[in-house]
């Protein structure tokens, strides 16, 4: 094991969810005014191993696990009035910002001859909705009101190089996911994917001036000009300067297109100049568009559509979180306990891959260590890891040689070759700490 990362892996946990942090952060939100049964220590390390450990369906669930973890005889109301206010989801919100500023390794670095070299980051933005009971349309009104009048949105921030969270708002389903991308200026030297619904002109220029870098796929719906078609031929030299709809409808759909695009306003001057590379999906039959500034001589239309599937690894995060984490709906009309659940399920799904980073950092494997196994294992190893919380975190560095030998063993990475031939290693990039 490499004892220098176990020490900052220690340092790191103590900082954050050291029980004198988690009583500072129960005090300062107000969920504790008095240290009675229900503690924050307690209240988070009970909440926190439910969530990561098994499938809990109803608040009675979390009032159960609390009574058994911490050997107490607190009743339903008690427990449901304590979590029925609005220091909760301040609580579970302040803890999931501690841990996106506390806990993190880097698990991916780009190759020094790679294209990806001359960027600190690539940055993916996404959100992940999904429906609440009925009773609080109000608080968190749904886009569908007859499918479902209520529903929520987590919009999420996501560093591909550290493969967790870097932001993250909960807001009602109907809010635009444009409003909260990352600011421009924190994309200097960055690239910047995102799927349909962030393809904003405005935001591409703001990218662009701010020397980030983007790749985005558009909607049907926008449709510039083509400037340019980089294929051999007259009969692409007949579509330049037609409008996208146009020329794609008259391309063939086996040929991969390379286009420069830009808008032109009604004075005739063309503005948002940027590259399109469109390919013919067989499944949905349609075309993919995605829209970049990458220059053709560091990405060739191939290398742009290969990049473009990195994005996935915010989809596989969303799927840890509702599959593992117990990101779903709850039968409650609160607001507060609603909302406090869904930064609690944040919290306990961002702690089990800090593990699974940490572990590939520490025991160095040759493989990896699988963020979905370890989520997939994390009821034979949680408890242990909150009970030394409730512990003080005396035997912290005991329970984590632990836990890292555990997941060494059961944990790693199924099909190393097929994540370097067609996974996120595929195209210019190397995990962090692996023997290879």
């Amino acid at each position: 094991m490499d004892k220098k990362h176990l020490t900052k892996t220690e340092r790191q946990l103590q900082a954050v969810m050291g029980p004198q942090e988690l009583r500072r952060l129960g005090a300062k939100t107000g969920f504790v005014q008095r240290e009675r049964d229900i503690t924050t220590v307690r209240f988070l390390s009970s909440l926190l191993c439910s969530l990561s450990t098994r499938g809990i369906e109803s608040i009675a669930d979390l009032q159960r696990d609390f009574n058994h973890d911490q050997n107490a005889q607190v009743h339903y109301h008690p427990y449901y009035d304590r979590m029925n206010r609005a220091s909760f989801p301040q609580l579970s919100c302040s803890l999931f910002e501690s841990m996106m500023s506390g806990l993190y390794q880097q698990v991916l670095e780009p190759l020094k001859t790679g294209p990806f070299s001359r960027f600190r980051d690539i940055i993916l933005q996404d959100g992940t909705s999904f429906g609440l009971a009925a009773g609080i349309s109000v608080a968190f009104p749904g886009r569908f009101k007859t499918i479902s009048p209520a529903a929520v949105e987590i919009h999420t921030t996501m560093s591909l190089f550290h493969d967790t969270p870097i932001t993250a708002t909960v807001t009602a389903d109907k809010e635009c996911e444009r409003h909260y991308v990352p600011e421009s200026e924190s994309l200097r030297r960055c690239l910047f994917m995102a799927d349909r619904g962030y393809d904003s002109t405005a935001m591409m220029d703001n990218i662009a001036d701010s020397d980030g870098s983007f790749l985005i796929r558009i909607r049907k719906s926008l449709n510039p000009k083509v400037l340019k078609i980089r294929r051999r031929g007259e009969r692409y030299r007949k579509l330049e300067g037609r409008l996208l709809s146009q020329v794609l409808r008259r391309a063939p759909k086996g040929k991969t297109l390379d286009l420069d695009v830009a808008w032109e306003t009604d004075e005739g001057e063309l503005i948002h100049c940027y590259r399109l590379v469109a390919q013919w999906n067989r499944a949905d039959k349609e075309w993919t568009r995605l829209i970049c500034n990458l220059d053709p001589k560091e990405f060739s239309q191939d290398q742009v559509l290969q990049a473009y599937r990195l994005r996935w690894q915010i989809e596989l995060f969303f799927k840890e979180l509702k599959s593992y984490s117990n990101l779903h709906r709850f039968s409650t009309t609160s607001k507060y306990i609603a909302e406090g659940l869904f930064w609690a399920s944040l919290c306990a799904a961002f702690l089990k891959r800090y593990f699974a980073h940490s572990c590939q950092r520490i025991c160095r494997t040759k493989t990896g260590i699988s963020t979905r196994r370890v989520a997939m294992c994390s009821h034979t190893f949680m408890p242990d890891f909150f009970a030394s919380i409730l512990n003080g975190f005396r035997s912290l560095r005991t329970v984590l040689i632990r836990v890292f030998r555990f997941l060494t063993a059961n944990a790693k990475r199924t099909n190393p070759k097929r994540e370097r031939s067609k996974g996120r290693l595929a195209f210019g990039l190397r995990l962090v700490g692996v023997d290879s």
